[in-house]
């Protein structure tokens, strides 16, 4: 779908902030259940959003401004929720957790991918056979996509994990902006060079793909200091309790 000019624009950041906030609630609530079940939880929720992301990255969204069309991906705009819920993770539970973090949601998104393979060769009714055309038509794509994806993120989430590390080792407590933008920059990067050229090389014209690569860039970076504020607010609530984190018993 081809948005045009401002109101596409505000149906993009929208759609990032709506994302960002489910995040922010889903780990206000996982905290509510004391720190050994808040990581379950936390890390369940982010393997909930990266098997999202995965059958959102069939859809490409465009924005024109200015006469310039910009193409990128659903899954693209969502994928800065990861961020949010690792850099959370490394901030308050350190990189050993974040790391296992994202291998498991590698393990769920292979998972979700070898299910949804298993229902091609389910039977149908000759009378639902468009129906099941376009199931298949639909879900074609999505293999390579979804692989490509699993293998960025799961590329970038280690990435992450290990700037945030070296970063926090020299800022200490202290400026946690630096942390969080650092990690973002460099994992953004990686993350939409390797996610489009695995994804759709040989797809889609080399114009396409260096546009479809800035554009998740541009994204990205913006997306990276909307996640301040819903760091900054989570670490705000937790320094003062307002999430009553309970000790395991």
């Amino acid at each position: 779908m081809i948005l045009s000019d401002w109101m596409g624009l505000v149906w993009i950041v929208g759609t990032i902030l709506v994302s960002f906030s489910c995040v922010g609630i889903g780990i206000i609530i996982a905290e509510m259940f004391g720190r050994e079940h808040a990581v379950l939880w936390i890390v369940g929720l982010q393997c909930a959003f990266m098997i999202l992301i995965a059958f959102t990255s069939a859809q490409f969204v465009g924005l024109v401004l200015g006469g310039v069309t910009f193409v990128t991906i659903t899954g693209s705009l969502i994928y800065p929720t990861i961020e949010l819920g690792q850099n959370y993770l490394n901030e308050f539970y350190g990189a050993k957790v974040s790391r296992t973090s994202v291998n498991a949601q590698m393990v769920c998104r292979l998972i979700a991918i070898v299910l949804v393979a298993f229902t091609f060769l389910l039977p149908f009714p000759e009378k639902f056979a468009q129906n099941n055309a376009n199931y298949l038509s639909l879900n074609a794509i999505v293999p390579r996509i979804a692989i490509a994806s699993i293998f960025a993120t799961w590329v970038t989430g280690l990435v992450m994990v290990y700037v945030y590390d070296v970063v926090r080792k020299w800022t200490g407590e202290k400026l946690l902006w630096v942390r969080a933008v650092s990690a973002n920059v460099v994992s953004m990067a990686v993350n939409s060079v390797l996610f489009v050229l695995a994804a759709f090389i040989g797809e889609l014209s080399t114009a396409v793909l260096v546009n479809m690569i800035l554009i998740q860039v541009l994204f990205k970076f913006i997306d990276s200091f909307l996640e301040l504020g819903f760091l900054y607010g989570l670490r705000g609530a937790k320094s003062r309790g307002s999430l009553q984190p309970k000790s395991a018993s």
